[in-house]
């Protein structure tokens, strides 16, 4: 059996009984002087995206350099060069320390332990549905406690890069990835709050496993994980060329996107978020969040300048962080029932073809693919807990006589009342809502509709009349009988279910270069535009209920970069402006109807789509050893995401980078309309040590 003991000791044997200069962990968006620009090469690659090598290429690489590139060379072949025939063998890696300290002293209100109720007395007062008359007031304090956490983040990462040309058409490569979460953190505990909550991710916190089933596992195919450590293989590949044809078969990322955050044409591969989310250091963008998976990669060079990629992969969700972690998303209040089992032995697959016509670079993309963020909706929770029986204060105003034929505390609670409600949506524990003012805050933060997702938990599920509830037609009345539901119950967890629909991605971009006169700020700009169509796509519902809401969408992007060099005594600075609109979901995917939403009333969306601003640049200093990076992030209903960092990176095995996210959700407006608010709470200084072997 493979334990952590031995997967972490294996890691740091391998580390110091190897050594080598070689290290390739520079970002991914470049640096130092700009390279010849040709517009007839196709879309300018710009500073993110990690090419497919072409039949020119004499072996693997990484166009945009990132954590993934290999260092491995015919000129450089490393310690293990030359030992085993004409193959030639190359290993390089880094270890380094990673820590984000936090800046506010705001906790994650998604956990339990930064739940914006805790300890707050909320009044309530319910109402036997459908009235919305107040027939049983009273105050709820929720009893979870409130973190005091110092940072977010407090990672030790290694990675271990072998490569190795095998022969004149044969390489391959291995990039093994080690990370061990040092957890100092104010964590959550059930036995605080006597929770039961059913669900093997919803005791104490676990940051890498994966929720299959109520015992724990690991959702990549390729790695070994635990509570608090993984171990994966972001990169295990064999590639084969002959001429115009190159085949690359293993795991691997394919990453087609060529935008800061924005992600128009990335849509082979899903998300690993458990890590640092989105919001590591800016300039790497997804090289570290884009998950891998066993694929077959394939490229031919149909003339010199027109370029046919191709890909049929296993399909990979992506994965959020868990609840109760420092990034997590997701309101803890509710538990996920994961479906991946039902699709975890599909395909996507697609096509882009790229070149140049007329000077003007051009491309075109298809895919068909499960779209790995997966949608929500109810589920019957399967959880057999009976109701509490112990009544006094609102047993008068239910139902006369109720308090002499329940005064006390029955042990076991009421009975039957388990079995109905392992029928509904509901779990009874004090994690979950205790309150429709917590309810209907939650929904809105959750871009969803307080008042039509009762409704729908009360109409897809008929085993609810039995307990008197009834479908409501106001938001008083919703507030009456959600809080009616939580003085019964001391608390109801919401179950919902992750499900994976189908969906068809067509894409076409154009690029084109501008000449000026040489050094103004117009000559050499490279401008880009993307646009993907996707037919019905599937999106959760905001209601959370059975029909699931499909619509046509597009999503497109403009592009601008180019180097500047502003003084003889730096080297030029890179910069780029990104635009996005997107016309029925926001960044992370959420229909734009469940915007709106507050504590007292229920979402009501906005028209017109949704658009995000990015500038971001880069300055290298005169002797390359230092690198300033800014990168700007700007929601047009509210908010912004900033980041300043300073990168290190002399010589030798030492490198370091520095930097500072600023988020705000809460510009103008309602702060449920924007994307930063889901995430303003993590504010940071983010610090990263390494180790070059």
């Amino acid at each position: 059996m493979v334990t952590k003991a031995s997967l972490w000791g294996l890691l740091a044997g391998v580390a110091c009984m190897l050594s080598s200069t070689a290290w390739s962990q520079d970002a991914a968006m470049p640096a130092g002087e700009p390279a010849p620009v040709d517009a007839s090469s196709g879309p300018a690659t710009g500073p993110v995206e990690e090419q497919m090598p072409t039949a020119a290429d004499s072996g693997p690489q990484s166009g945009a350099s990132s954590d993934y590139a290999s260092s491995s060379s015919p000129e450089q072949p490393g310690m293990f060069g030359d030992l085993f025939g004409g193959m030639s063998w190359s290993f390089s890696g880094y270890t380094r320390i990673e820590t984000a300290i936090k800046t506010t002293n705001e906790e994650n209100p998604y956990n339990q332990n930064g739940n914006l109720f805790n300890g707050k007395a909320t009044a309530r007062c319910g109402g036997v549905p459908p009235t919305a008359l107040c027939t049983t007031p009273d105050e709820a304090v929720r009893t979870g406690k409130t973190a005091n956490n110092e940072f977010n983040l407090q990672q030790l990462r290694t990675h271990l890069d072998f490569s190795a040309v095998l022969s004149p058409q044969l390489t391959a490569r291995a990039l093994i990835r080690g990370i061990y979460e040092l957890g100092a953190y104010d964590d959550y505990n059930p036995n605080d709050v006597a929770s039961n909550a059913d669900g093997y991710l919803y005791r104490k916190p676990n940051y890498f496993e994966y929720d299959n089933y109520k015992k724990g596992g690991c959702q990549n195919r390729l790695e070994v994980c635990g509570r608090n450590f993984m171990v994966d293989l972001p990169a295990l590949t064999l590639d084969y060329q002959e001429g115009p044809l190159l085949i690359r078969a293993g795991n691997q990322q394919i990453a087609w996107g060529q935008a800061l955050f924005f992600r128009v044409m990335d849509i082979p591969n899903g998300l690993d978020l458990r890590r640092h989310l989105f919001i590591d250091y800016t300039p790497e963008e997804y090289a570290d969040e884009r998950i891998a998976s066993p694929a077959i990669r394939t490229s031919y060079q149909i003339t010199n300048e027109w370029e046919a990629d191709s890909f049929v992969q296993l399909f990979q969700p992506t994965i959020y962080p868990n609840p109760n972690t420092p990034y997590n998303v997701i309101a803890s209040q509710f538990t996920i029932h994961d479906r991946y089992n039902e699709v975890d032995n599909k395909l996507d697959y697609g096509i882009r073809l790229r070149g140049s016509l007329y000077n003007i670079g051009m491309q075109f993309v298809a895919a068909s693919r499960y779209n790995p963020d997966g949608v929500f909706r109810w589920t019957e929770s399967g959880v057999n807990r009976n109701l509490p029986a112990y009544l006094p204060n609102l047993a008068p105003n239910i139902l006369p006589g109720l308090s002499q034929l329940v005064p006390t505390l029955i042990p076991g609670g009421v009975p039957a009342t388990g079995a109905i409600l392992a029928q509904t949506p509901f779990e009874v524990d004090p994690t979950g809502v205790v309150s429709a003012s917590e309810w209907f805050t939650y929904a809105g933060m959750a871009r969803l509709s307080a008042q039509e997702g009762l409704n729908a938990a009360i109409n897809d599920f008929p085993a609810t009349a039995l307990l008197l509830a009834n479908p409501v037609d106001s938001d008083p009345a919703a507030m009456r009988e959600l809080d009616l539901f939580f003085q019964l119950s001391g608390g109801l967890r919401g179950h919902i279910e992750r499900e994976y629909r189908r969906e068809h991605n067509y894409g076409v971009g154009a690029s084109y270069v501008i000449e000026a006169d040489p050094g103004s700020l117009l000559d050499q700009l490279i401008i880009n535009v993307e646009a993907m169509y996707t037919p019905d796509r599937t999106y959760t519902p905001i209601d959370l209920g059975h029909n699931l809401t499909q619509r046509d969408e597009w999503v497109t992007a403009l592009v601008m970069e180019k180097y500047q060099r502003f003084s003889q005594s730096f080297p030029a600075t890179y910069m780029v402006f990104q635009w996005e609109h997107r016309t029925e979901s926001d960044l992370y995917g959420r229909l734009l109807d469940g915007m709106n939403g507050t504590a007292t009333t229920t979402a009501g969306g906005y028209n017109g789509g949704w658009d995000g601003l990015v500038f971001a640049f880069q300055q290298p200093f005169p002797n390359l050893v230092y690198r300033i990076d800014g990168a700007v992030l700007y929601d047009t209903r509210g908010g912004v995401l900033a980041q300043l960092g300073l990168r290190w990176k002399p010589s030798g095995p030492f490198a370091a980078e520095i930097y500072y996210t600023y988020l705000d959700g809460q510009l103008s407006g309602n702060a449920n309309d924007n994307v930063i608010s889901t995430i303003d709470y993590a504010d940071e200084i983010g610090v990263r040590l390494g180790y070059q072997f």
